[in-house]
């Protein structure tokens, strides 16, 4: 299958010598992820596992916009409504979560080198599939973003394992707020490994294949065509997110008063209340957990939210009537109780092991 490709599903897939790569190709839709395209991938994933002229693997998007702007939530939607309308049981948006965090699972796990080039947009599910990669590229058209508390969910795919990793308490602002960021600080909050300039896709496959197939020989490779990004800075935004006190964060950014903390209090104002509320309990929860830890509580809150009217709303308000007018459970974090939050870290019907594709 050398310099061979194939299509299916959404995505292409083709062979540069020890080099596999595979592009989500629905360039339309942002390439954003399909039930179906999260399947073929794994398929894909498996076969070069034990395929020993495979060395490396390589994640591309289609076209010129997006890398992956996440999960086909649009499908979603429908599901989610079929279910609370009675005509599907919740198995049938769950499935598609239990798939999805297995496949993210198994790519942080893969023992095989994985490259993602960041190229566009990279929110939500897309950052699933980049930010397990052991090497991730951005550049100057790079576009970062966690936004689901917006849509009534929260960050999921694993995403928090890295979020909280970020330095100066960076990570806790981008999962609360849903901001979005550049390549350069994807770098120095240590989202990406390395920022370029001047490689087509053409020139990032050379660049793979003539290296030695482990993650310094590719960044060392890179180095003619990377820009040096400084270390994060000390923010206003480090104080400001100095726990996981949803009270305590909207009291320190109103006595703040100056143009950030404005920003910051706007865009945490049109988040849904009980999200923020939900994903501030589980950063302060998460902070010592491994990845696998991280992606059993992502299935355990998935079905938790699946169940939330939030979801859907924030779904039909941003894709489907993209009114840009959510009407939220609740109008304000004022009015989230303790117990509206504790409900969603109970006990699980579904265990996410039990989709494992391979044993941890």
């Amino acid at each position: 299958m050398t310099n061979q490709a194939f299509q299916k599903s959404n995505i292409t897939v083709s062979r540069h010598g020890g080099l596999g790569v595979v592009m989500l190709d629905r360039a339309e839709a942002l390439n954003a992820l399909s039930f179906e395209m999260v399947l073929e991938i794994t398929k894909v994933l498996q076969n070069w596992a034990s395929d020993d002229s495979v060395a490396a693997i390589l994640f591309i998007g289609a076209g010129d916009r997006a890398f992956c702007a996440g999960g086909d939530i649009r499908t979603l939607y429908y599901a989610g409504i079929d279910y609370q309308s009675g005509a599907k049981n919740s198995v049938v948006p769950v499935d598609f979560f239990a798939k999805e965090y297995a496949f993210n699972q198994y790519l942080f796990h893969y023992p095989k080198i994985t490259i993602a080039y960041m190229d566009g947009i990279v929110m939500g599910g897309g950052y699933g599939i980049a930010g397990h990669c052991d090497v991730r590229i951005v550049n100057d058209n790079t576009l970062f973003a966690m936004p689901e508390t917006g849509i009534g969910f929260f960050p999921d795919v694993g995403s928090l394992y890295h979020l909280l990793k970020c330095p100066h308490n960076y990570g806790r602002y981008l999962a609360l707020t849903g901001a979005r960021i550049n390549g350069r600080a994807c770098v120095a909050a240590g989202l990406a490994d390395v920022f370029v300039q001047g490689v087509s896709v053409v020139v990032l496959k050379d660049i793979v294949r003539a290296s030695s197939f482990d993650k310094a020989g590719i960044l060392k490779m890179l180095t003619d065509y990377s820009v040096a990004v400084d270390q994060a800075e000390v923010t206003e935004i480090e104080a400001l997110f100095s726990d996981c006190d949803v009270e305590a964060i909207f009291a320190r950014l109103r006595g703040l008063q100056t143009d950030e903390a404005v920003r910051i209090l706007d865009e945490l104002t049109s988040k849904a209340p009980l999200s923020v509320c939900v994903t501030a309990e589980y950063l302060k929860r998460a902070a010592d957990f491994s990845f696998d830890q991280v992606i059993e509580m992502d299935f355990a809150l998935a079905q938790a939210f699946v169940r939330s009217g939030d979801l859907y709303e924030g779904i039909r308000a941003q894709v489907i009537d993209k009114d840009r007018n959510p009407q939220w459970q609740h109008k304000s974090i004022h009015e989230v109780a303790r117990g509206d939050v504790e409900v969603y870290f109970e006990p699980a019907r579904y265990a996410l092991r039990a989709h494992r594709i391979f044993s941890t």
